[in-house]
């Protein structure tokens, strides 16, 4: 009974590292595309690695256990246990893991209303450049003066409006 558990347990806990060992070289993307419909994403590859890791945690407790000359039922139980709150953290873990992603993909439209410095002179009916940060970076935008009058580089600028052609309209704000 032990040796079976210890194999049960150096199989899956093999599959699980080749799998991190997969996913941390390539990437281990396993959405593909196929000729017939089918319900599988790379969400059941998450389930398989769930399971992966009930079953070796829990061989493993239950081996121990049993070496120790506990009750097998009581050992079954406990190593059942052991592979839910593994499994309960391998899913807090992953959970905090994908919190940490930022959004950061931009449009023109993040602009508006934020507050920025003229880059390069913006002539009273021309274009100019300027820095606005936008999602944590400092963008370089195309502008024109929303008044028409000419501002001056350095000059702290708000972003009042958006031109068809991809232009921020701004005015001085001091």
């Amino acid at each position: 009974m032990i040796e079976l558990l210890t194999t049960i347990s150096l199989i899956s806990g093999g599959i699980l590292l080749l799998l991190l060992l997969l996913s941390i070289i390539s990437g281990l993307d396993f959405d593909i595309d196929l000729d017939f419909n089918s319900d599988f994403d790379s969400g059941s590859l998450g389930i398989f690695k769930g399971v992966l890791t009930f079953v070796s945690i829990g061989a493993w407790t239950v081996k121990l256990f049993l070496t120790s000359q506990l009750d097998p039922v009581l050992a079954f139980t406990l190593g059942a246990a052991a592979g839910a709150v593994a499994v309960w953290v391998l899913s807090i873990l992953l959970k905090f893991m994908l919190a940490q992603q930022a959004d950061v993909n931009w449009s023109l439209r993040d602009a508006l209303y934020q507050q920025g410095t003229v880059y390069l002179l913006i002539p009273a009916a021309g274009e100019g450049l300027v820095n606005i940060p936008i999602k944590g970076t400092n963008r370089e935008l195309k502008a024109r003066s929303a008044s028409g009058e000419p501002i001056p580089t350095g000059t702290p600028v708000l972003v009042e409006d958006l031109t068809a052609d991809g232009y921020v309209l701004v005015r001085p704000t001091t």
